[in-house]
């Protein structure tokens, strides 16, 4: 059977598109399917992965691109393929190499059959964790997971790991956003990352972000729980039991690996994947020494409270109810990160005058210095972008240098503010600026694009409409440009 358009749910024997021939469902998640599939062209055994937003753009689907034909590492699962699926192109899908397996969370919740009792074997499958990331760190051009967490770990026979789910991956200075809305994603996320909000930097800030959430997984490995319950917690960086207060048996040198993965500065942290390794292998030696077994500890009990409840709705994309929780908590409590989640909910529930109304009941809030209040502004700028109010948000953007907050993302925001005011050549200016800087980002070559059609510069209008459709193949928009362009003969 033919799944013929996106009203059909996949099914086992079901035909997709030309490529595929759906056997087994794998996983069924809040955002897509995994399925072991048949490849048609040669009848080889892969997992495809289904995202199940289809209306969503093609780069936001994308997870793991910079990976295919990088060649393989045997701790780091292939992906061999993704994109829309002829001949219909209404279906996107992620093919990746198919590997028996369970996730390394499943195999937590079995410590009580003897999953994980001898320090041994935890060390075996974290030490194929720290390879398989240190691998990515290290490629020409390095690459952060930045989603580490037992889910994305998956344990084959003989104790073989490959890490997988590459959604919030990230190249250096790849500034698209990812949003973090999965709760069990921001226990395991640094303080800096847990807004919910976006993940951006440049790379040696987002391999801080995984050295953490390393940091958290060996945390969790040795004493059966997480080092914070909320994500409130997790945002504040709020004190937590040190490993050996809940588990004696850890080795002091083992102690403080984990804790300076752990320290709320990224620059208090190991600063290369390769120097965490050479620390925990020395620790992990200690280790072995004393014992080579641990006591069998059972997860605590979750604790749950607004942050918990906002992260829930957004995962659902109960917008409105996200927004609902965070204003409530903000009233009561006053805490700016309550704010920031009610104003993103908003944002991303698209009701700008919402938006408009809480901000302004609080606008001293974009007066103030500090992280909530940094993203904020940041949120109000684009807010205030596609609501057209273009002097609140040049406004903005002025406080924001004043406190030296000006990122890739405040120039692409000013750029578009010249453009929109129809300041075409100081927006030019700016987009060719930034171009030199940031090559090949998305954002900028399509601003310059439409640049360029408003100076009637075609001629470089279409050389920058090709550097795009490099990046970006099967974009509908681009290809309906580009026939455009080669019937005004300028292509």
């Amino acid at each position: 059977m033919k799944i013929q358009s996106a009203h059909f749910l996949p099914g086992a024997n079901k035909q997709l598109g030309e490529k595929y021939l759906l056997l087994e469902c794998l996983g069924d998640g809040s955002h897509g399917w995994v399925w072991r599939s048949e490849r048609l062209i040669d009848n080889a055994i892969v997992a495809v992965k289904i995202p199940k937003q289809l209306s969503k753009d093609d780069r936001s689907l994308s997870e793991g691109k910079e990976l295919i034909g990088i060649g393989s590492h045997p701790n780091v699962i292939n992906i061999y393929d993704m994109g829309r699926v002829p001949p219909e192109k209404e279906w996107f899908a992620i093919e990746m190499e198919y590997f028996p397996s369970e996730s390394l969370a499943q195999k937590l919740e079995s410590r009580s059959s003897h999953f994980g009792n001898t320090y041994e074997r935890l060390f075996k499958i974290y030490t194929q964790v720290l390879d398989a990331v240190d691998y990515l760190s290290n490629l020409e051009k390095p690459i952060s997971h930045g989603d580490i967490k037992p889910h994305n770990i998956l344990v084959g026979q003989d104790d073989l790991v490959k890490l997988t789910d590459f959604g919030s991956s990230a190249l250096p200075e790849e500034i698209y956003v990812r949003t973090r809305e999965n709760g069990g994603t921001v226990l395991y996320a640094a303080p800096e990352y847990s807004d919910c909000v976006s993940r951006k930097g440049s790379f040696l800030e987002l391999l801080a972000g995984d050295v953490y959430s390393l940091g958290v997984l060996l945390y969790q490995l040795t004493t059966g729980r997480l080092p914070h319950d909320t994500q409130s917690q997790v945002r504040s960086h709020a004190p937590f039991p040190k490993p050996r207060e809940i588990n004696s048996g850890i080795c002091v040198e083992l102690e403080n690996v984990i804790l300076t993965c752990l320290e709320k500065e990224p620059a208090n942290r190991y600063a290369s994947i390769s120097e965490l390794i050479d620390v925990f292998e020395k620790a992990r030696n200690v280790q072995n020494k004393q014992t080579s077994i641990t006591p069998l500890i059972k997860e605590g009990e979750h604790v749950s409270d607004w942050s918990t409840d906002v992260i829930n709705a957004l995962e659902k994309e109960q917008y409105q109810k996200a927004a609902t929780i965070a204003a409530r908590e903000y009233s009561h409590s006053g805490d700016t990160n309550a704010l920031l989640q009610q104003l993103n909910s908003l944002l991303r529930d698209d009701r700008l005058f919402d938006f408009d109304s809480a901000l302004k009941k609080e606008s001293e809030v974009l007066l103030r210095k500090g992280d909530d209040e940094k993203e904020i502004r940041l949120l109000s700028i684009k807010a205030y972008l596609k609501m057209r109010n273009l002097s609140k948000a040049d406004e903005i953007i002025k406080t924001c240098a004043e406190y030296n907050e000006t990122t890739f993302e405040h120039r692409l925001c000013e750029a578009s503010i010249s453009g929109m005011k129809a300041e075409f050549d100081l927006a030019r200016n700016q987009l060719e600026s930034l171009n030199k800087e940031y090559p090949m980002k998305p954002q900028i070559l399509t601003r310059l694009v439409q640049v360029c059609e408003q100076q009637r510069d075609y001629e470089h209008a279409a050389g920058f409409l090709r550097v795009s459709l490099k990046i970006l193949q099967e974009d509908e928009r681009l290809m309906k440009k580009r026939q455009q362009y080669e019937a005004l003969g300028v292509w």
